[in-house]
């Protein structure tokens, strides 16, 4: 990763700790939990690692696996653990900074870490919501790999309709998605969220995990998914109906493209996040259809399916040039089944760039 890219990182996010007080932060990558803001900041990804760094100082400290990829991929002095414990080593490393203060990400970092650390004796701070802030906005070298992650995606997705037939499990059409991005390049899907494959009345399950269901000729699916493409994630949904599409479904599928579109069109700097969520909102209003909209319209994405900002009735965010964020109005009727539309798109100074243009935005139908 770019050394004037990773350092540019570190100097937007100490703007907000510095100054409050913060001496030093610490990240954790344990087993892979926490590796997200490890690799932002540091450029290097792994299962096991820890970051300290101050307004001059950088460590990353591994273990005897990692060292010659650290060195690699990150432009700091790094650190073998040896036989050495983690926390001994922290604490070393902290008191040769003189930190008193120490910022943490407690959304990623276990009791059971922090009670370790909380015997060394520093003040602790959450920071978390300033490295999230910090991840929000997108280079444009993050962009190119989330547009790479959504045109991955879009082609798994055209490919594995090929492979849909009466009968098949929801469990199968997702394994054959992964399979297909695999194909493609892409290091796979989201990893342990997992697509969301809901055929028949399980459609209206926002969030129906694949089971061994059969689907059948006569009934939709909506499927949920992405690629992660050098890290960086894209988030679909698209509907494929399984033999000739019922008119309610037809008018539905249309109506939440309208939604889709009407929302879009509001998308550019300085907009509150709820006002596009509104828009969508109203237009299912419209035909009395939005108490079935059940959730947030949208939700930014990066290195995590879920990030800042979000797209909600109570979000309190105004949406900023380079946020990549999904739009994604649903409408699920229990007892019958749901839909939805997803597309992600980045946010310039004119409006929005839609980033999944390779997937049309369409009710995809299989005779079978």
């Amino acid at each position: 990763m770019n050394r004037n890219l990773i350092l540019d990182r570190h100097y937007r996010v100490g703007k907000s700790l510095w100054p409050n007080g913060i001496d030093a932060v610490v990240l954790f990558n344990v087993e892979g939990v926490g590796w997200e803001d490890l690799y932002y900041f540091s450029g290097f990804r792994s299962t096991s690692g820890i970051l300290i760094f101050g307004p001059r100082e950088r460590f990353l400290v591994t273990d005897g696996r990692y060292i010659l990829q650290a060195k690699e991929q990150s432009p700091f002095t790094v650190i073998d653990k040896g036989n050495n414990e983690y926390i001994a080593l922290i604490e070393s490393l902290l008191k040769d900074f003189g930190a008193k203060t120490i910022g943490i990400n407690a959304k990623t970092l276990s009791s059971y870490l922090y009670l370790k650390l909380a015997r060394l004796g520093f003040e602790f701070a959450d920071v978390s919501d300033a490295l999230a802030d910090c991840r929000r906005k997108k280079s444009p070298e993050e962009v190119e790999l989330i547009r790479k992650a959504a045109e991955q995606a879009g082609k798994a997705f055209l490919n594995t309709l090929n492979e849909i037939r009466p009968g098949i499990k929801e469990t199968e059409v997702a394994a054959r998605l992964e399979y297909e991005m695999r194909l493609l390049g892409a290091e796979g899907g989201w990893g342990n969220t997992g697509f969301i494959v809901a055929s028949g009345e399980r459609s209206a399950l926002p969030h129906g995990r694949p089971t061994l269901r059969e689907w059948q000729k006569g009934e939709w699916a909506t499927i949920d998914f992405g690629a992660r493409y050098e890290g960086y994630v894209s988030d679909i949904t698209r509907n494929v109906y399984l033999g000739s599409p019922s008119k309610k479904a037809v008018e539905i599928h249309s109506l939440l493209c309208m939604a889709h579109i009407e929302a879009v069109s509001k998308i550019k700097p300085g907009v509150p996040a709820k006002d596009v969520d509104a828009a969508a909102r109203q237009i299912l209003a419209n035909r009395g259809l939005d108490k079935y909209f059940t959730h947030g319209l949208g939700h930014g994405i990066g290195l995590e399916v879920h990030e800042m900002p979000r797209l909600s009735s109570k979000s309190v965010e105004m949406l900023e040039e380079g946020d990549v964020v999904t739009v994604e109005p649903g409408i699920y009727i229990e007892g019958y089944g749901g839909m939805r539309v997803e597309d992600d798109y980045l946010v310039t100074g004119s409006g929005a760039q839609r980033l999944t243009s390779d997937i049309p935005m369409e009710l995809f139908v299989v005779m079978g």
